[in-house]
Protein backbone atom coordinates (compact mmCIF):
# COMPACT_ATOMS: atom_id res chain seq x y z
CA UNK A 1 0.00 0.00 0.00
CA UNK A 2 1.34 3.49 -0.53
CA UNK A 3 1.74 5.52 2.08
CA UNK A 4 -0.10 8.78 2.60
CA UNK A 5 1.60 12.01 0.74
CA UNK A 6 2.57 14.81 3.22
CA UNK A 7 4.59 17.28 3.67
CA UNK A 8 5.87 17.49 7.53
CA UNK A 9 6.32 20.53 9.40
CA UNK A 10 8.91 22.39 10.24
CA UNK A 11 10.59 21.99 13.70
CA UNK A 12 8.99 24.08 16.33
CA UNK A 13 11.30 27.13 17.56
CA UNK A 14 11.96 26.35 21.27
CA UNK A 15 11.68 29.07 24.22
CA UNK A 16 15.76 29.13 24.47
CA UNK A 17 17.52 31.69 25.37
CA UNK A 18 18.82 32.43 21.52
CA UNK A 19 15.78 32.10 20.23
CA UNK A 20 14.32 34.53 22.53
CA UNK A 21 16.72 36.59 21.62
CA UNK A 22 17.10 35.89 18.42
CA UNK A 23 13.54 36.62 17.69
CA UNK A 24 13.16 40.11 19.72
CA UNK A 25 16.04 41.59 18.02
CA UNK A 26 14.56 40.48 14.43
CA UNK A 27 11.45 42.08 15.34
CA UNK A 28 13.43 45.60 16.65
CA UNK A 29 15.89 45.97 13.40
CA UNK A 30 13.07 45.65 11.36
CA UNK A 31 10.73 47.80 13.23
CA UNK A 32 13.04 50.61 14.80
CA UNK A 33 11.45 53.74 13.89
CA UNK A 34 8.21 53.04 15.43
CA UNK A 35 10.02 51.60 18.11
CA UNK A 36 12.44 54.56 19.04
CA UNK A 37 9.36 56.99 18.28
CA UNK A 38 6.77 55.41 20.46
CA UNK A 39 9.68 54.86 23.16
CA UNK A 40 11.37 58.11 23.25
CA UNK A 41 8.73 60.05 23.34
CA UNK A 42 7.21 58.39 26.53
CA UNK A 43 10.77 58.94 28.44
CA UNK A 44 10.55 61.91 27.23
CA UNK A 45 6.58 62.14 29.56
CA UNK A 46 8.49 60.20 32.30
CA UNK A 47 11.19 62.24 32.56
CA UNK A 48 8.96 65.79 32.62
CA UNK A 49 7.04 63.89 35.54
CA UNK A 50 9.74 63.15 37.20
CA UNK A 51 11.68 66.66 37.02
CA UNK A 52 7.54 68.08 38.40
CA UNK A 53 7.83 65.93 41.05
CA UNK A 54 11.21 66.83 42.34
CA UNK A 55 10.27 70.54 41.95
CA UNK A 56 6.68 69.82 44.20
CA UNK A 57 8.57 67.79 46.52
CA UNK A 58 12.64 68.76 46.62
CA UNK A 59 12.27 72.35 45.07
CA UNK A 60 14.39 70.90 42.79
CA UNK A 61 13.35 70.66 38.53
CA UNK A 62 14.94 67.52 37.64
CA UNK A 63 15.08 63.64 38.35
CA UNK A 64 16.59 63.12 41.70
CA UNK A 65 20.39 61.57 41.48
CA UNK A 66 21.09 61.34 44.75
CA UNK A 67 18.80 61.31 47.93
CA UNK A 68 21.64 62.23 50.56
CA UNK A 69 23.38 65.03 47.85
CA UNK A 70 26.42 65.13 50.97
CA UNK A 71 26.97 61.60 51.43
CA UNK A 72 25.07 59.22 53.55
CA UNK A 73 24.63 60.90 56.97
CA UNK A 74 25.13 59.17 60.45
CA UNK A 75 21.14 59.99 61.17
CA UNK A 76 18.65 60.57 57.78
CA UNK A 77 15.56 62.65 59.45
CA UNK A 78 12.35 61.69 59.56
CA UNK A 79 11.41 64.10 57.27
CA UNK A 80 13.62 64.02 54.50
CA UNK A 81 12.70 60.06 54.84
CA UNK A 82 9.40 60.56 54.41
CA UNK A 83 10.02 63.03 51.09
CA UNK A 84 12.43 59.94 49.63
CA UNK A 85 9.13 57.62 49.96
CA UNK A 86 6.62 60.22 49.12
CA UNK A 87 8.80 60.93 45.97
CA UNK A 88 9.55 56.94 45.08
CA UNK A 89 5.60 56.07 44.92
CA UNK A 90 4.41 59.07 43.21
CA UNK A 91 7.12 57.93 40.78
CA UNK A 92 6.40 54.29 40.22
CA UNK A 93 2.34 55.15 40.64
CA UNK A 94 2.92 57.88 37.75
CA UNK A 95 5.03 55.78 35.59
CA UNK A 96 3.19 52.97 36.03
CA UNK A 97 -0.65 54.48 34.40
CA UNK A 98 2.06 56.34 31.62
CA UNK A 99 3.77 53.26 30.53
CA UNK A 100 0.47 51.22 30.81
CA UNK A 101 -0.58 53.23 27.91
CA UNK A 102 1.75 52.48 25.48
CA UNK A 103 2.53 48.36 26.71
CA UNK A 104 -0.25 46.63 25.62
CA UNK A 105 -0.37 48.39 22.55
CA UNK A 106 3.35 47.83 22.06
CA UNK A 107 2.88 44.28 23.02
CA UNK A 108 0.66 43.22 20.45
CA UNK A 109 2.39 45.10 17.75
CA UNK A 110 5.71 43.04 18.70
CA UNK A 111 3.91 39.60 18.62
CA UNK A 112 1.83 40.13 15.33
CA UNK A 113 5.42 41.86 13.69
CA UNK A 114 6.77 38.28 15.06
CA UNK A 115 4.05 36.56 13.38
CA UNK A 116 4.58 38.02 10.14
CA UNK A 117 1.17 40.02 10.60
CA UNK A 118 0.48 43.06 9.58
CA UNK A 119 -0.45 45.60 11.76
CA UNK A 120 -0.11 49.16 11.83
CA UNK A 121 1.10 51.62 15.19
CA UNK A 122 -2.03 53.34 15.22
CA UNK A 123 -3.90 50.47 15.12
CA UNK A 124 -1.95 48.88 17.90
CA UNK A 125 -2.11 51.99 20.05
CA UNK A 126 -5.71 52.59 19.95
CA UNK A 127 -5.88 48.03 21.06
CA UNK A 128 -3.91 48.87 24.20
CA UNK A 129 -5.67 51.80 25.02
CA UNK A 130 -8.79 49.95 25.00
CA UNK A 131 -7.34 47.23 27.06
CA UNK A 132 -5.70 50.04 29.21
CA UNK A 133 -7.17 49.17 32.47
CA UNK A 134 -6.62 45.65 32.33
CA UNK A 135 -2.65 46.15 32.03
CA UNK A 136 -2.75 48.86 34.53
CA UNK A 137 -3.96 47.11 36.85
CA UNK A 138 -1.77 44.11 36.35
CA UNK A 139 1.23 46.55 36.76
CA UNK A 140 0.02 47.62 39.77
CA UNK A 141 -0.91 44.24 41.60
CA UNK A 142 2.49 42.65 40.14
CA UNK A 143 4.13 45.31 41.48
CA UNK A 144 2.49 46.50 45.05
CA UNK A 145 3.34 42.05 44.99
CA UNK A 146 7.09 42.71 44.75
CA UNK A 147 7.50 45.82 46.77
CA UNK A 148 6.12 43.93 49.71
CA UNK A 149 8.40 41.51 49.46
CA UNK A 150 11.56 43.85 49.22
CA UNK A 151 9.91 47.11 51.49
CA UNK A 152 9.57 45.59 54.78
CA UNK A 153 13.06 44.81 54.86
CA UNK A 154 14.36 47.90 53.37
CA UNK A 155 12.13 49.66 56.47
CA UNK A 156 14.38 47.37 58.75
CA UNK A 157 17.18 48.52 57.83
CA UNK A 158 16.67 52.06 56.76
CA UNK A 159 14.89 52.47 60.31
CA UNK A 160 17.58 52.80 62.52
CA UNK A 161 19.28 55.36 60.95
CA UNK A 162 15.72 57.49 60.72
CA UNK A 163 15.30 57.12 64.64
CA UNK A 164 19.43 58.13 65.16
CA UNK A 165 20.44 58.10 68.88
CA UNK A 166 16.96 56.95 69.93
CA UNK A 167 17.59 53.37 69.39
CA UNK A 168 19.53 50.68 71.43
CA UNK A 169 23.01 49.94 69.53
CA UNK A 170 22.00 46.31 69.79
CA UNK A 171 18.98 46.30 68.88
CA UNK A 172 19.43 48.44 65.76
CA UNK A 173 22.02 46.13 64.80
CA UNK A 174 20.00 43.21 65.13
CA UNK A 175 16.93 44.91 63.13
CA UNK A 176 19.70 45.69 60.05
CA UNK A 177 21.32 42.65 60.05
CA UNK A 178 17.43 40.89 60.00
CA UNK A 179 16.79 43.09 57.41
CA UNK A 180 19.44 42.20 55.13
CA UNK A 181 18.66 38.63 55.63
CA UNK A 182 14.76 39.11 54.94
CA UNK A 183 16.13 41.30 52.02
CA UNK A 184 17.70 38.46 50.23
CA UNK A 185 15.15 36.02 50.89
CA UNK A 186 12.55 38.25 49.92
CA UNK A 187 14.64 39.32 46.86
CA UNK A 188 14.90 35.89 45.57
CA UNK A 189 11.28 35.06 45.89
CA UNK A 190 10.08 39.05 43.96
CA UNK A 191 12.93 37.85 41.08
CA UNK A 192 11.57 34.51 40.86
CA UNK A 193 7.74 35.74 40.57
CA UNK A 194 8.82 38.91 38.70
CA UNK A 195 10.05 36.58 35.74
CA UNK A 196 7.38 34.04 36.32
CA UNK A 197 4.64 37.19 35.50
CA UNK A 198 6.62 38.79 32.99
CA UNK A 199 4.06 37.56 29.98
CA UNK A 200 1.02 38.90 31.38
CA UNK A 201 1.01 41.79 29.05
CA UNK A 202 1.13 39.56 25.85
CA UNK A 203 -1.38 37.20 27.55
CA UNK A 204 -3.64 40.13 28.28
CA UNK A 205 -3.17 41.68 24.98
CA UNK A 206 -4.02 38.20 22.64
CA UNK A 207 -6.06 36.55 24.74
CA UNK A 208 -8.52 38.99 26.10
CA UNK A 209 -7.73 38.25 29.22
CA UNK A 210 -7.81 40.87 32.69
CA UNK A 211 -5.74 41.48 34.89
CA UNK A 212 -5.70 38.42 36.98
CA UNK A 213 -5.95 36.44 34.55
CA UNK A 214 -3.16 37.49 32.46
CA UNK A 215 -1.16 37.16 34.94
CA UNK A 216 -2.30 33.50 36.60
CA UNK A 217 -2.12 32.99 32.19
CA UNK A 218 1.90 34.04 32.86
CA UNK A 219 3.14 31.93 35.87
CA UNK A 220 1.18 28.92 33.92
CA UNK A 221 2.57 29.23 30.85
CA UNK A 222 6.47 30.30 32.54
CA UNK A 223 6.52 26.94 34.11
CA UNK A 224 9.41 25.00 33.16
CA UNK A 225 10.94 27.46 30.92
CA UNK A 226 11.87 30.21 33.93
CA UNK A 227 15.57 29.72 33.11
CA UNK A 228 15.61 30.01 29.85
CA UNK A 229 13.61 33.67 29.97
CA UNK A 230 15.69 34.80 32.88
CA UNK A 231 18.48 33.97 30.61
CA UNK A 232 16.94 36.17 28.20
CA UNK A 233 16.09 38.94 30.51
CA UNK A 234 19.37 39.09 32.33
CA UNK A 235 21.37 39.47 28.75
CA UNK A 236 18.89 42.21 27.55
CA UNK A 237 19.28 44.20 30.60
CA UNK A 238 23.08 44.13 30.39
CA UNK A 239 23.22 45.18 26.90
CA UNK A 240 20.64 47.94 27.30
CA UNK A 241 22.52 48.99 30.65
CA UNK A 242 25.90 49.21 28.76
CA UNK A 243 24.34 51.26 25.77
CA UNK A 244 22.42 53.21 28.52
CA UNK A 245 25.35 53.86 30.13
CA UNK A 246 27.53 54.72 27.20
CA UNK A 247 24.50 57.69 25.91
CA UNK A 248 23.84 58.94 29.38
CA UNK A 249 27.06 58.85 31.67
CA UNK A 250 28.74 61.80 29.46
CA UNK A 251 26.18 64.33 30.09
CA UNK A 252 25.64 63.46 33.54
CA UNK A 253 28.65 65.71 34.36
CA UNK A 254 26.84 69.06 32.62
CA UNK A 255 24.82 68.40 35.54
CA UNK A 256 21.66 69.50 33.90
CA UNK A 257 18.79 68.14 34.42
CA UNK A 258 17.29 68.46 30.89
CA UNK A 259 20.50 66.73 29.47
CA UNK A 260 19.79 63.96 31.55
CA UNK A 261 16.36 63.88 30.24
CA UNK A 262 17.06 64.00 27.10
CA UNK A 263 19.88 61.41 27.62
CA UNK A 264 17.18 58.96 29.28
CA UNK A 265 14.95 59.71 26.33
CA UNK A 266 17.64 58.65 23.55
CA UNK A 267 18.55 55.33 25.37
CA UNK A 268 15.18 54.80 25.87
CA UNK A 269 14.10 55.15 22.14
CA UNK A 270 16.93 52.59 21.22
CA UNK A 271 16.52 49.91 23.87
CA UNK A 272 13.08 50.85 25.52
CA UNK A 273 11.21 48.70 23.56
CA UNK A 274 13.71 45.82 24.45
CA UNK A 275 11.54 44.44 27.34
CA UNK A 276 8.05 44.50 25.62
CA UNK A 277 8.98 42.92 22.56
CA UNK A 278 11.22 39.86 24.53
CA UNK A 279 8.02 39.20 26.57
CA UNK A 280 6.25 39.14 23.42
CA UNK A 281 8.37 37.05 21.61
CA UNK A 282 8.82 34.24 24.52
CA UNK A 283 4.92 34.43 25.05
CA UNK A 284 4.52 33.31 21.19
CA UNK A 285 7.15 30.77 21.28
CA UNK A 286 5.47 29.12 24.10
CA UNK A 287 2.12 29.31 23.09
CA UNK A 288 1.91 28.73 19.48
CA UNK A 289 1.18 24.66 18.90
CA UNK A 290 3.06 23.61 15.70
CA UNK A 291 1.83 20.76 13.89
CA UNK A 292 3.37 17.32 13.13
CA UNK A 293 3.03 14.02 10.77
CA UNK A 294 0.20 14.20 8.53
CA UNK A 295 -2.60 16.64 8.15
CA UNK A 296 -5.41 15.99 9.97
CA UNK A 297 -8.06 13.75 8.56
CA UNK A 298 -11.41 15.71 7.52
CA UNK A 299 -14.09 13.04 6.48
CA UNK A 300 -15.37 13.62 2.12
CA UNK A 301 -12.21 14.96 1.61
CA UNK A 302 -9.69 12.62 -0.05
CA UNK A 303 -6.53 13.49 -2.26
CA UNK A 304 -5.38 11.61 -5.32
CA UNK A 305 -2.61 8.67 -5.30
CA UNK A 306 0.77 9.70 -5.76
CA UNK A 307 2.06 9.40 -9.46
CA UNK A 308 3.47 5.68 -10.09
CA UNK A 309 1.42 3.82 -6.81
CA UNK A 310 -0.11 0.76 -8.25
CA UNK A 311 -4.20 1.63 -9.02
CA UNK A 312 -6.07 -0.49 -6.53
CA UNK A 313 -9.20 -1.77 -8.38
CA UNK A 314 -12.54 -1.42 -6.93
CA UNK A 315 -14.42 -4.24 -5.52
CA UNK A 316 -17.63 -5.61 -7.73
CA UNK A 317 -20.51 -4.77 -6.09
CA UNK A 318 -22.40 -7.12 -4.43
CA UNK A 319 -25.25 -9.31 -5.83
CA UNK A 320 -28.75 -8.49 -4.80
CA UNK A 321 -29.81 -11.40 -2.48
CA UNK A 322 -32.78 -13.40 -3.91
CA UNK A 323 -36.14 -13.06 -2.77
CA UNK A 324 -37.76 -15.06 -0.14
CA UNK A 325 -40.38 -17.70 -1.56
Amino acid sequence: MAAFPYFPSPPPRRATVGSILSGMFDVWTKNFANFFVVFFVLALVNGLIGGLLGLAIYGTFGPVISFFPGGPPSSVPTAALGSILLYAILSVLAGAVVNSIVTGGMTEYSVRRFRGESITLEQALRRGLDKFLSILGANFLLTLLILGLVFVPLLLIFLPFAAGGTVNPATAIGAICGGFVLLAVGGLVALYVGIAMSLYSPAIMMENSNATGGLMRSWRITKRHWWSIFGAFLVMVILAGIISAAIGLPLTFLRNPYASILAAALASGIVGAWSVILASVAYDLLVRQPSFGPPPYYPGVTMAPPAGAAQTPPPPPTPPSPPGP
